[in-house]
């Protein structure tokens, strides 16, 4: 079965054109993706019918390339390949959705098995309508019960309605706290500006009603008080289904047709329910996690995760990280004469600078990544499935971050703080939880004793690893 359209995603140059090779040879259209975040950029501007990914790079895994592409179209057949011989990591695949495994060094026949199987269930599939929409409908739900995240949650469920509802543009929106104002959590296709526009539209004409809303309603446009908005000309009509939380509206999907075509119909009125029901349990799932780690695990201060959680982040990913035997870099954070900021200021400062490095931080790490407050002004952070040299640039990368902040300026001061790193990672450095820490922190004061404002890596003790 030839004619098949594959991504080969690989960073080694030898395996990736081996791979395309092979492929080609078979019959099959080959394109090719150096990174992880490349292959992504493709599968969203481009439609595929397989992607074939190494399981090891240096951005992001294969693992996070298959979660990613599941996100953006639920039916696409995945395979990894891994350089390891590794049960466990197999399992970790198909539990995540992976159509099969494969191990270098690469074997032919079974490489283009294993794409030929995946076409074949394809075509089978395509072939039934009906068995394909129910496919579709379980893998996005699955996707939605995967998580316990509520960031990560709001982009799952609103592309998981997009992948099941036809749209133009959607748009996700949960109430505050106090309940009334809507806040959007996620959009897709339309700009932030125009959307906040549009949800602040909606809740002044709907008011009070949205929150007792249990069922999806659909609005045509030309029935909306607010139909001549600006915002709403390249649309038609506009599907609306409820996030609940016991009998009450918490937030709402906001789906928008395109402009001249039909109003949305039962068919598509009945797969937003199923999609927003299955979301609401999520929420539901993730509030519940989300509020139990805010009691026992986060900081107060800067809501990142505090020193006791930080002995269960380490145990869980170097668990992680030897089942899959892949590396874990520890970065150790410390900020430089930070005692000077609060005798020059005061100690209300000092704490505001910290919330804003816990900014910077988050912003310059990926979601698979921990980062802790471990006290006072030093920080932690576990890069999962990152080596030394990875660690390095994100450590370089969070350094000139900081550096280069205006800390305050909103209050009118110019605060300005410099951060020392020490870096370790498993298994160069060692295989111990405490003893990686202990590298890193060491390799931090290292750098500190340099010249601070620096990065420095632990040196590799002689036998470490073997």
């Amino acid at each position: 079965m030839g004619n098949g359209r594959v991504l080969v995603v690989d960073d080694d140059a030898f395996f990736r054109i081996a791979s395309s090779d092979i492929l080609t040879g078979a019959g099959f259209h080959v394109q090719t993706a150096p990174s992880g975040i490349e292959a992504i950029n493709l599968i969203e501007h481009n439609e595929f019918d397989v992607v074939v990914t190494d399981l090891v790079m240096p951005d992001i895994s294969g693992l996070e390339v298959l979660e990613k592409a599941k996100q953006i179209n639920a039916l696409l057949d995945v395979i990894v390949v891994t350089g390891h011989s590794s049960i466990d990591t197999a399992v970790a695949a198909l539990k995540k959705g992976a159509f099969d495994y494969i191990r270098k060094p690469l074997n032919a026949d079974e490489l283009i098995l294993a794409v030929k199987n995946c076409l074949e269930k394809k075509a089978l599939i395509e072939e039934n309508f009906e068995i394909k929409h129910f496919l579709k409908l379980y893998e996005v739900s699955r996707n939605l019960a995967s998580t316990l995240e509520l960031n990560r949650l709001y982009s799952l469920s609103l592309d998981a309605m997009l992948q099941i509802v036809p749209a133009e543009a959607g748009i996700l929106a949960f109430y505050e706290q106090d309940m009334t104002r809507l806040d959007i959590k996620a959009e897709r296709h339309i700009a932030l500006s125009g959307a906040e526009k549009l949800v602040q539209a909606f809740g002044q004409e709907c008011g009070i009603e949205l929150k007792n809303l249990s069922s999806v309603i659909v609005i045509s446009k030309n029935e909306a008080k607010w139909r001549h908005m600006e915002e709403l000309k390249a649309y038609g009509s506009i599907l609306l289904a409820p996030v609940v939380k016991g009998t009450d509206a918490i937030g709402f999907f906001m789906l928008l047709s395109k402009p001249g075509g039909e109003v949305y119909g039962v068919k598509e009125i009945k797969n937003a329910m199923f999609i927003a029901e299955h979301a609401s349990q999520s929420f539901e799932h993730a509030r519940k996690f989300a509020d139990a780690k805010e009691m026992a695990y986060i900081d107060s201060l800067t809501n990142l995760y505090n020193g006791k959680y930080l002995e269960i982040a380490l145990d869980r990913e170097l668990k992680r990280a030897m089942r899959l035997m892949m590396p874990v870099t520890a970065l150790f954070l410390d900020l430089d004469n930070f005692k000077m900021i609060n005798d020059r200021n005061d100690h209300l400062v000092g704490s505001k600078v910290l919330v804003e490095i816990a900014k910077i931080l988050l912003q310059n790490v990926r979601d698979v990544d921990t980062v802790v407050r471990y006290g006072g002004d030093e920080y932690v952070i576990l890069l999962v499935d990152a080596g030394h040299d990875m660690g390095m640039r994100v450590a370089e990368r969070i350094r000139l971050a900081i550096a280069s902040h205006n800390f305050l300026k909103d209050e009118g001061l110019d605060v300005k703080v410099t951060a020392s790193i020490g870096l370790a990672t498993f298994p160069i450095h060692t295989r111990d939880k405490k003893e990686l820490l202990k590298m890193a922190d060491k390799a931090m004061y290292h750098a500190k004793d340099i010249s601070r404002n620096t990065v420095y890596l632990a040196p590799v003790p002689e036998g470490a690893g073997e």
